[in-house]
């Protein structure tokens, strides 16, 4: 009765739910990236491994080994090794961008939720001060008795026994009302 709105609870939380399924998506189209990368590499490191096979056989066989299978191996091993450098690269930048956005999107809620918290307490602060007020000011009335003096048709208050444990009040003035009014039976 007093407590959060469900309604825009849920619907930041759904809000939420979006952003995290977003970033979620964005990680898992970049591990698909990585994969094929990964893919790519293991092609490259086969083609290495069957180059560097077929230098082992020439080796063996005793052939001499003639400049462009050289130069292909080198090559070979250095787009092995750029490739290896630009997925690592690519996989940590796409790792930290998704976790500073986890991060922002984590900062965010909390910025939020501290604000809604922080007006539902004032709200529920100001609403229990009226309530006391309309409290006081009844008793105040319940209390109060005619001026010396003054001609009037009221009949003096009768004094009403409260009970001593607060908590007690609530039943008290809710039977006081079923009661009646004094002097009307």
């Amino acid at each position: 009765m007093w407590g959060l709105d469900s309604g825009r609870v849920y619907g930041y939380l759904d809000q939420l739910a979006d952003q995290i399924q977003a970033t979620e998506r964005e990680l898992s189209e970049s591990r698909a990236r990585n994969q094929r990368l990964q893919t790519e590499l293991q092609r490259g490191r086969a083609e290495l491994q069957r180059v560097q096979a077929e230098l082992d056989h020439h080796e063996q066989t005793g052939d001499r080994v003639n400049e462009q299978v050289v130069q292909m191996f080198s090559q070979a091993q250095l787009v092995v090794e750029e490739m290896v450098q630009d997925v690592s690269r690519d996989a940590r930048e796409r790792i930290g961008q998704a976790r500073a956005h986890e991060r922002q999107i984590v900062a965010e809620a909390m910025d939020t939720a501290g604000e809604q918290v922080r007006s539902y307490a004032q709200s529920a602060q100001a609403q229990m001060q009226s309530i006391v007020n309309s409290f006081a000011t009844e008793v105040d009335q319940l209390g109060s008795t005619p001026e010396p003096g003054r001609s009037g048709t009221a009949t003096p208050l009768q004094k009403d026994h409260l009970p001593d444990d607060p908590r007690d009040w609530g039943t008290h003035f809710r039977d006081a009302g079923r009661l009646g009014s004094p002097g009307t039976d």
